[in-house]
């Protein structure tokens, strides 16, 4: 029986639900803020651990430490090695030493052990003797090898293999000016120094932009003048045929130019359809001149071909092309390729033949000259450099900072053809830009590229960073058209350059004269003469 003045403890329903409802209510409202907040936070939950009530955690832990121990030391190693590679010094030429002798004796016990043999072999059978002399001396020739490749010149059908790195991998930042006079004197010098024929790769949106002066000063001093210089006009997919053919006409007053389309382009890329230069017929007439200029020098060594130029302008992509016609057409995979900068982190040798191997290079940023203003506004001509860089494809998504200066740079160059400017506009659907926000034509694009690619972040506030690094990966696939004009040069005669010889009127005539006698040596001249309009 209960008693009437006893209260219960049960809480009422009512209250409960009271709670409930307030503690969704103050749920509702604390997200309604979050997405207000344009600040960005991690979704990611930070990484708890392992849990000190876990039985193995010590062993998980030394494990974990003796994992990162090893990777230490194998990177000391390294470089080490590295090291001991670069000084040459006497302990290695004395190890070598040392290495030599103890080969040394062993092949005199060796010889000791056979001439025991023939002894008893000759009290026997005096054929087996003979036999066995044969074979001792056919083991010793095979042993010492004939110097230098005297295989056949017209051994075309052999395999392909894949590129044999000769070098360690070599990372610069292509942004600092000083990280690219290093790296152009660790690379370039060292293809210089053991190619025979240089390929100088350029993109054809911008060759002028990818095209250095002092690489090309220091190709033809290079050994009295016995080097060789062919650009290779890239990316020829991308641009209309008058502005090709213009850049080729212009290209070709100073070194032997050839086109080349090296591989298909990107998806959704806007390409320009040029029914010779295809891909199969412009790598074969490359890989033709080359072979014919092998088999003109007769040596008893093969010809090295040197590829050098920017980064991402094509440079494996070129030899990919040129092997894949060895293959009967097939796909070659000789040298790794991406669509971003910097694959190749090493000099890699590739085997076409007997009479011809190729070695392709790390894409370097060849340095320019600096004068005494450009020191002096070192940032702002850091930004600049960067920007151009970007356009140029040259810098990976890792080391670049911020894109936004180089798509400025992109729409004051679109801007100058409004045929350009609108395709741009109507590749993100874009109606028209104006003065709107902060009063900048560059952040009203970003803002509605944002829009439109879904670059938005919390509080749906827009990105302009990811927009920024959007539209050049669009620039860079080529899904943006655009390009540099060609430069019109004033043609004169002698005479006329005789009373003004100061004037810029292009390439002089000893210039002329070494383009000819290249161009005949490669069996260029003469070449896509019926589409080139020369």
């Amino acid at each position: 029986m209960v008693k009437s003045f006893s209260k219960s403890k049960r809480t009422p329903v009512r209250l409960r639900h009271k709670i409930e409802k307030a503690s969704s209510a103050k749920q509702r409202k604390a997200r309604k803020l979050a997405k207000q907040n344009p600040e960005w936070r991690s979704r990611l939950k930070k990484d708890p651990g392992i849990p000190n009530l876990f039985p193995f955690k010590d062993k998980i832990l030394a494990e974990i430490e003796e994992k990162k121990r090893n990777k230490a030391d194998e990177a000391q190693r390294l470089r080490d090695a590295a090291k001991v590679k670069k000084s040459g010094g006497a302990n290695v030429a004395a190890t070598e030493d040392e290495e030599m002798d103890v080969e040394e004796e062993e092949e005199e016990d060796s010889d000791e052990d056979m001439d025991e043999n023939d002894t008893d072999v000759n009290s026997s059978n005096p054929m087996a003797a003979l036999l066995a002399s044969a074979q001792a001396r056919a083991a010793d020739y095979e042993k010492d090898g004939p110097s230098g490749d005297m295989g056949n010149d017209d051994d075309e059908d052999d395999d392909v293999d894949g590129g044999v790195d000769i070098t360690a991998n070599i990372s610069a930042d292509n942004r600092n000016p000083d990280s690219s006079r290093k790296a152009f004197d660790k690379i370039f010098k060292q293809v210089l120094e053991a190619a025979d024929v240089i390929l100088y790769v350029l993109d054809a949106r911008d060759p002028e932009g990818t095209r250095s002066r002092e690489v090309e000063r220091q190709v033809m001093a290079a050994q009295s003048g016995e080097k060789r210089l062919i650009l290779v006009l890239n990316k020829i997919d991308l641009v209309p045929a008058d502005v090709l053919n213009g850049w080729l006409k212009h290209l070709r007053r100073y070194f032997p130019t050839t086109p080349l389309r090296a591989s298909t382009p990107a998806s959704n890329a806007q390409t320009f359809d040029h029914k010779q230069y295809t891909i199969k017929n412009t790598s074969e007439t490359l890989l033709r001149s080359l072979k014919s200029y092998a088999a003109s020098k007769q040596l008893k060594r093969s010809i090295s071909v040197g590829v050098i130029g920017y980064p991402n302008v094509g440079k494996s992509s070129v030899i990919n092309a040129l092997t894949s016609r060895l293959n009967k057409g097939t796909q070659s995979f000789a040298c790794p390729v991406g669509s971003e900068a910097g694959v190749t982190t090493a000099l890699r040798e590739v085997k076409v033949d007997s009479r011809l191997k190729i070695l392709d290079s790390p894409g370097i940023v060849f340095p320019a000259a600096v004068n005494d203003e450009d020191r002096n506004n070192k940032q702002k001509k850091k930004a600049e450099h960067e920007a151009r860089l970007i356009l140029l494809n040259a810098l990976p998504p890792s080391q670049i900072t911020d894109p936004q200066p180089a798509v400025t740079m992109l729409l004051q160059r679109l801007s100058q053809s409004s045929t350009l400017y609108e395709k741009l506009l109507q590749h993100y659907g874009i109606a028209a830009l104006g003065p709107f926000g902060q009063g900048d034509i560059t952040t009203d694009f970003l803002v509605q590229v944002a829009r439109k690619r879904g670059r938005l972040g919390k509080g749906g506030v827009p990105n302009l960073m990811a927009a920024a690094m959007t539209v050049a990966t669009d620039w860079r696939d080529g899904r943006i058209q655009g390009w540099v004009e060609p430069p019109v040069l004033r043609i004169t005669d002698d005479a006329e350059m005789g009373d003004n010889a100061s004037a810029e009127v292009g390439p002089t005539s000893d210039q002329k004269i070494i383009v000819k006698e290249w161009a005949e040596e490669f069996k260029l001249d003469g070449l896509w003469e019926s589409t080139s309009g020369q």
